[in-house]
């Protein structure tokens, strides 16, 4: 049973790539809401399009520190390659530092778009 969620794991692996693209995603748009409505008033009404880009950052990096800790459990160490493999560079971060980077994000933006929701009301 172990070897077979092992095998699943690393199979999964090349995928997780995209996940990260979408946690990139929702903090920069979290954030250029957030910073945008502090300068202009009309962004200001879109703090729900921010919040929800910091739930969608936050739950991504939980996602993260949950594989973190299964891969843990079965002995592994999950992380994801940012080098050319092909040019043998291995720059590997651990799933827990990329889960950790997404959610205290997620957390902020979610803080800064409910605090220009008291302040523009």
């Amino acid at each position: 049973m172990k070897q077979m969620l092992l095998d699943m794991m690393v199979a999964m692996m090349p995928f997780m790539m995209p996940v990260v693209w979408l946690g990139y995603a929702s903090v920069a748009i979290g954030a250029l809401l957030v910073v945008g409505g502090l300068f202009m008033p009309g962004l200001a009404q879109s703090r729900g399009l921010a919040l929800l880009a910091g739930r969608i950052a936050a739950g991504v990096g939980l996602f993260f520190i949950a594989c973190q800790l299964a891969g843990m459990v079965l002995g592994a160490t999950p992380a994801i390659n940012f080098g050319d493999s092909t040019k043998f560079e291995f720059n590997l971060v651990p799933f827990w530092q990329i889960g950790a980077a997404f959610l205290l994000s997620g957390i902020v933006i979610g803080y800064f778009s409910s605090r220009q929701t008291l302040r523009h009301a």
